[in-house]
């Protein structure tokens, strides 16, 4: 499967310039994913439309926690320290759906995107535990995880917008299955135009 999945990335990377002449868009912004005490950071990626309202994506995303565990600084167990984080690399595909509201201005057509998706790849977590009387304990494990959700882009711009998304992430570390929220606000932009729409 992890084979796979790098075939289809380099495949994707190295045919961008046949893309151009489709619709072509590049996306980041800040992520936030749950369990682990909460995992912070951001995301980045890019999409190629083939057909309207069709979409193949790729998506990266980095997220941290920094945790002290407070409550036992003060006992023989010491102060301790808690590092984490998770890397998830999805590909799949997006469908968007009818558009909402019309634009005004500069924004014709529909000013709100809404679409849905399913990504399938790799997930990293990466765990360093520190603690006074025990030392410094680090655990990494990489397994297949999957994705589902949807979000909305509201266009700005006929070629920028902004994005909401949230989604269901199942990873799998330690030969068990994990279920995370997984939400993000960011910036998209488009080489086509999108005020057709």
């Amino acid at each position: 499967m992890k084979n796979a999945i790098y075939a289809l990335l380099l495949l994707f990377v190295f045919s961008l310039p046949a893309f151009a002449q489709e619709d072509l868009e590049f996306y980041g912004g800040y992520r936030h994913i749950s369990g682990d005490q909460g995992l912070d950071g951001y995301f980045g990626g890019a999409a190629w439309s083939p057909i309207p309202k069709f979409a193949l994506f790729v998506t990266y995303d980095g997220t941290y926690d920094n945790s002290t565990i407070g409550v036992f600084q003060f006992t023989s167990v010491g102060l301790t320290t808690v590092n984490s984080h998770l890397q998830e690399l999805l590909t799949g595909p997006r469908y968007q759906l009818p558009g909402l509201f019309k634009g005004h201005g500069h924004v014709q057509g529909h000013a709100l995107l809404p679409w849905v998706q399913a990504g399938f790849g790799e997930a990293r977590l990466h765990t360093d535990v520190t603690q006074v009387q025990v030392g410094r304990v680090q655990s990494a494990d990489t397994a297949f995880a999957w994705q589902i959700g949807g979000g909305a882009d509201w266009r700005i711009y006929p070629h920028w917008a902004i994005r909401g998304d949230l989604g269901f992430l199942r990873t799998h570390f330690a030969n068990s299955g994990q279920g995370r929220v997984r939400l993000g606000f960011g910036v998209v932009w488009s080489a086509r135009s999108r005020s057709t729409f």
